[in-house]
């Protein structure tokens, strides 16, 4: 009867560690224009709407995305949308576009109260979050770096910039960048560096081995990953920071360390930075430099022409934003792209700057403010938890640093601190009331 559960119970948590797999690590494949991840949840969604509304936090972003898609369907009454394409699907259309993304939002608070619901009812729930953690570490990062030794070593090679899991990120001088089954390096080493914040706010909870913090720090060096590198320097912001407080009584001798943290943290900020500058600099020079017609995606889409067309948007849409979803219809208008060159709408341009950026340019500052505040609100509920400061770092953090909110793993961790503060931080406040 012992090995007939436990048995149950293997086969419950591979099914569980799977779907979290499958909506972790391949935000990247559509399935008629879906993520895997999002199909799950789509199917999960009936069986998980009542666990939706039973969470103030998810109930108060619903309203707040819900809020958001009807204030972008009346500025869209006023806005001119250059399409110039087509070919452009209907779910791509104006309108459409928006209700897509609160989809993809559904899906997200959806794989956040799966998340919770399987922690809360599982009988090993700190086993099944470290198994959660395996399988992406163990498992994947080790597959990952296997299969970037074999490109390093000549055993395999690509000059192209879009390849399965390793890229040659000089096109053609086997320059390989690690990229998963991400769209490139950068988001993935910045999921990695998550990957890491959370394994070390959990170290002692889920008492994990020093390997799950060693592996993610190799994958985010080798995916070259600028977001993750601030990520991980933030980590050890935060650690220095938590040990000046802790062995340093005076506050004069605090005042001072912290003073130097401080330092350290823009220095480093900085170099990092820094290395965003070097790839985006002489931008006009190199778009005058296209023949008309001619399309080079990675010059022409993503972070690059963000850096010229966002300032502009937000210079003319500060306060009620240009709309959920409406970048790739807008970033044609000459007067958001300037010198750079107009590209078919069906290519789908995507800023490259995501996170609390994109939210920003969408959804305009009053809604921005009301976003941050939901976020602030979480953190101040989550604050006696232990290792709470590396929970927000791991919760903010990503968002700060160009994450997408569509993509699943930042819900993830929602859903593991909404288990957390049932099992940890409710038992205590019924023993005070006591």
């Amino acid at each position: 009867m012992e090995t007939e559960n436990r048995l149950t119970l293997f086969k419950s948590e591979f099914w569980i560690v799977l779907v979290c797999t499958i909506c972790l690590q391949f935000p990247d494949l559509k399935i008629a224009g879906l993520q895997p991840g999002e199909l799950l949840m789509l199917l999960l969604m009936p069986f998980l709407f009542k666990h939706l509304t039973k969470s103030k936090t998810i109930l108060y972003f619903l309203a707040f995305y819900i809020l958001l898609l009807v204030k972008t369907l009346i500025v869209n009454h006023y806005t001119n949308f250059y399409i110039n394409d087509e070919n452009l699907t209907l779910l791509k259309n104006p309108g459409f576009i928006s209700f897509a993304r609160f989809l993809e939002m559904l899906t997200c608070m959806t794989f956040c109260c799966f998340t919770a619901n399987v922690l809360s009812h599982s009988q090993k729930p700190y086993n099944l979050l470290k198994m959660i953690l395996f399988v992406q570490i163990m498992v994947f990062g080790l597959f990952f770096m296997l299969t970037y030794s074999l490109y390093a070593l000549h055993l395999l090679a690509t000059d192209k910039y879009e390849s399965l899991i390793v890229y040659d990120a000089s096109e053609g001088d086997q320059v390989y960048r690690l990229k998963g089954f991400f769209v490139e390096g950068g988001p993935f080493g910045l999921f990695y560096a998550f990957i890491f914040t959370v394994c070390v706010a959990c170290y002692r909870r889920l008492r994990l081995k020093p390997l799950y913090l060693i592996i993610p720090v190799i994958l985010v060096l080798l995916g070259q990953s600028k977001a993750g590198y601030l990520l991980l320097f933030l980590n050890g912001a935060v650690y220095l920071m938590s040990k000046v407080g802790k062995f340093f009584k005076r506050l004069f001798v605090k005042i001072l360390l912290y003073i130097a943290v401080i330092v350290l943290m823009v220095f480093g900020s900085i170099a990092t930075l820094q290395m965003y500058v070097d790839s985006l600099s002489d931008i006009e020079l190199k778009a005058s430099l296209f023949a008309p017609g001619e399309i080079d995606p990675n010059f022409m889409m993503g972070r690059i022409s963000a850096t010229v067309i966002v300032p502009n948007m937000l210079a003319k849409n500060a306060w009620v934003g240009i709309g959920w979803g409406n970048y790739p219809l807008l970033r044609n208008n000459p007067a958001y792209r300037q010198f750079m060159p107009e590209i078919p709408v069906s290519f789908w341009d995507a800023t490259g700057l995501g996170g609390i950026v994109d939210m920003l340019l969408e959804a305009g500052i009053i809604f921005f403010i009301i976003y941050l505040l939901l976020y602030f609100r979480l953190a101040k509920t989550i604050r006696p938890l232990p290792a709470s400061n590396y929970l927000i770092l791991a919760l903010i953090g990503p968002l700060l640093l160009g994450v997408a909110i569509y993509f699943f793993y930042t819900w993830l961790l929602m859903g593991v601190l909404f288990f957390l503060m049932q099992t940890e931080l409710e038992p205590k406040e019924k023993a005070l009331n006591e």
